[in-house]
């Protein structure tokens, strides 16, 4: 497990393993300010960078990530919103390397009942600490907030989601989504502004951030 300075204790009681990374992801993206156009976009890719070069140095060729039906929902539309392009996080997939086999094994599984979850066995929730996100409100509380609204009138909506996403977070490798012009050779995603990013980032490839 990779964790925080908030959940070590917790590894430690339970006598899990663990790795503790440390980087100055923030301190970094203010030196390059201006090739940036999106800081959450940013932090991810660096964050996604440090848990692949741990893996490897390690010698595991598993990756599990923690997404939730929630989450691939918000990046659903967020993709829809503002690159015109029907994706969203993929349930697993190989890295274009193919040395490392990402998951997400909680897919089908709401926040809500995750947030219940952890409350009940008293799980060390590790806060929103990011300086950057406490500036405005981001893209993917707004659509959060459009989605909650229209579950007040659709209650079965996170059930019509997940079998309408299903193609797309079914789909097992990178750099399969459909756009004109695209080399699908490459696995190249294009963001809405003018950097391309290869596909193995498929959750954090919008604007406006997180």
């Amino acid at each position: 497990a990779v964790v925080s300075t908030q959940s070590t204790g917790y590894m430690e009681e339970l006598g899990v393993e663990y790795l503790f990374e440390r980087q100055g992801i923030l301190a970094k993206a203010e030196e390059t300010a201006e090739q940036i156009s999106s800081i959450c976009s940013y932090c991810s890719r660096m964050k996604r960078g440090r848990i692949y070069a741990a893996a490897r140095r390690q010698g595991y060729n598993v990756v599990a990530m923690g997404q939730h039906l929630d989450d691939l929902s918000e990046s659903f539309f967020m993709s829809v919103f503002h690159n015109g392009l029907l994706r969203t996080m993929k349930a697993h997939y190989t890295v274009t390397e193919q040395d490392l086999r990402v998951i997400r094994p909680l897919i089908y599984v709401r926040e809500r009942d995750l947030r219940s979850f952890a409350e009940s066995r008293a799980l060390p929730v590790i806060a929103e600490n990011c300086p950057a996100c406490f500036e405005e409100p981001k893209e993917r509380h707004r659509v959060k907030q459009l989605l909650a609204q229209q579950e007040l009138l659709f209650p079965r909506l996170a059930n019509s989601l997940q079998r309408a996403m299903k193609p797309l977070y079914s789909k097992d490798r990178v750099g399969m989504e459909s756009r004109p012009g695209m080399d699908h050779s490459r696995g190249d995603l294009i963001s809405s502004g003018d950097i391309i990013v290869n596909g193995d980032s498929d959750d954090e490839m919008f604007p406006q951030g997180c």
